[in-house]
Formats: C-alpha cells, sequence, structure tokens
C-alpha cells in the first residue's frame, strides 16, 4: 500500500511540471499566483526564487478535506467523492504550471500526515539547478532512492515524504539549504530522543537568517549549544543579506494600491536566468 500512495502522490505533484505562459493565467489565476508569490518573496522561498541558496522552499500550505474517513476500508475505490474536491486545488495546479520555467519548478506535495479528513498540502518551489547538484554532492545518501542529477523533482518529494522519521529529515535539512553539520546535529539529537525516553529535547541554539517579513523565525536552522557560527554560516549569512537588500530595493518599484506586483518583480529580476 505505501507504493500505491507513492503513485497517487506522484500523479498529483507532476501535474505542476508542465509550463504554460502566464498569459493564459485567468485573472483570478493570475491574483492568487500575485498573491502566492508575493508572500513567498516576502518569506524564506526569496532564497529558492530570487537566488540559489535554498534548493527548495516552501510558498503556500493549503488544507484540504480529501482525506480518507475512518469509516473508508483499506482498498476502498471511492475515498473522496469527486464533488468533494475544492476548487482551490484546482487553481493552485494550474498556477503551478504555468510558473514553472526556466530553472524554477513549482511542486503541489500532499503530506503523509493527515488529521480527520483533512489533507495538508504544500506548495514548494525547486531551483532545479541547486537541487541537481544537492543529489550530485550527496549520491551517497540520495542513491538509495535511485535519485540522481536527473530526477523530477516532483517524484523525489513525495517519495521523502514518505520515508522513515530520520531519512526524511535528514533528507528535508539537505533539500531545505540547511548545512550538513546542522543537519547531522538535526538528525543525532532526534535520534538520541528516540533511544532515551526521559530527554524531551537536546540543547540546542539557533541561526537565523533575516527576510524581509522578519529577522527570526524563518530562514533558521538549529546548532549544537554553545555552536560558534562557523564560515560556513557566516557565508551562507551574507549572501543572503545580500540579496534581501537587493530585494528590498525592487520592491519599492512594484508596489501598488492592492498590494506587491509580486509576478512582474519576478519576471524582470535581473539576476533571474
Amino acid at each position: 500500500m505505501k507504493y500505491l500512495l507513492f503513485s497517487l502522490t506522484i500523479i498529483m505533484v507532476a501535474s505542476c511540471q508542465v509550463t504554460r505562459p502566464l498569459a493564459k493565467l485567468q485573472a483570478d489565476h493570475r491574483s492568487l499566483a500575485d498573491s502566492m508569490l508575493a508572500y513567498a518573496l516576502d518569506h524564506e522561498a526569496i532564497y529558492t526564487l530570487l537566488d540559489t541558496i535554498k534548493p527548495i522552499s516552501s510558498v503556500k500550505f493549503l488544507r484540504l478535506p480529501v482525506a480518507k474517513p475512518a469509516s473508508v476500508k483499506d482498498g476502498d475505490q471511492v475515498v473522496t467523492p469527486a464533488d468533494s474536491l475544492p476548487a482551490l486545488a484546482g487553481k493552485y495546479a494550474k498556477i503551478c504550471a504555468a510558473l514553472s520555467k526556466g530553472d524554477h519548478q513549482f511542486v503541489m506535495m500532499p503530506f503523509a500526515r493527515a488529521e480527520g479528513h483533512v489533507r495538508y498540502v504544500e506548495i514548494y518551489v525547486v531551483r532545479k539547478s541547486r537541487f541537481a547538484s544537492l543529489m550530485a554532492q550527496h549520491a551517497a545518501f540520495f542513491g538509495q532512492w535511485g535519485f540522481t542529477p536527473d530526477s523530477d523533482p516532483a517524484v523525489v518529494l513525495p517519495v521523502i515524504e514518505y520515508e522513515s522519521r530520520h531519512d526524511r529529515n535528514r533528507a528535508y535539512g539537505l533539500l531545505f539549504g540547511y548545512p550538513l553539520y546542522a543537519v547531522d546535529f538535526f538528525v543525532a539529537a532526534n535520534q538520541q530522543t528516540e533511544r532515551d525516553t526521559t530527554i524531551k529535547l537536546v540543547p540546542r541554539d539557533f541561526f537565523a537568517i533575516p527576510v524581509y517579513a522578519g529577522n527570526k523565525g524563518y530562514f533558521t536552522y538549529a546548532m549544537p549549544k554553545g555552536h560558534t557560527p562557523s564560515e560556513t554560516d557566516s557565508s551562507i549569512y551574507r549572501r543572503a543579506v545580500n540579496t534581501l537588500a537587493q530585494y528590498k530595493a525592487q520592491r519599492q518599484r512594484y508596489l501598488t494600491a492592492t498590494g506587491l506586483n509580486a509576478l512582474q518583480l519576478w519576471n524582470n529580476w535581473k539576476n533571474k536566468p
């Protein structure tokens, strides 16, 4: 059943890959896309959309009433009646398809975890060149699933989502652009609390990289307690604040009476391939 879930998930995320001209988006879809991108640019996705610091970033979090009810048996054909699928999911699928172009791919990824009839779905943006280099750099880890630099992110992400806890944590940590030592610490800390249930949380500090929305709590990762930030951390920080400064300067030019014209800003970004 686990591999059937993989197949169903892959079908759903793959629908976000097709490239379509932005001009073909309906007016309400353009408005939704603009709002989605505005939020993404003001938060950590800036470092995937306007830079290559983060191979992937979260763009939009959705709660959809599509999860299997407790009354439905495993293997039943009718799980979610067609008329219960929210129209919003279809709109976002079209937006993902329209925005996926060049070095960027938008993936609509259902989480394995559900609560009652609610399924959580995350929209990610992938910087494909950075994603491919990450697959090559950590081939000894990602190779266990047969993944290579040519693997489609829309296939990689759902496989990772449904994997065991520690492999899932390591994969997501690397994909979200955290340095290797921080990923190692996070995985080891979780393994420690799993072995020793008297430990609720291994002591830690945090390294925060600012975004437009705030200086802390967004692009942030855990490090060992008392750890002195290294040149690796400083390099990420310096590069990020440089990109953020450019974004802040450009952002003012795209403000309108109704908010940020994020689609136009992203399309015109001078450093965008």
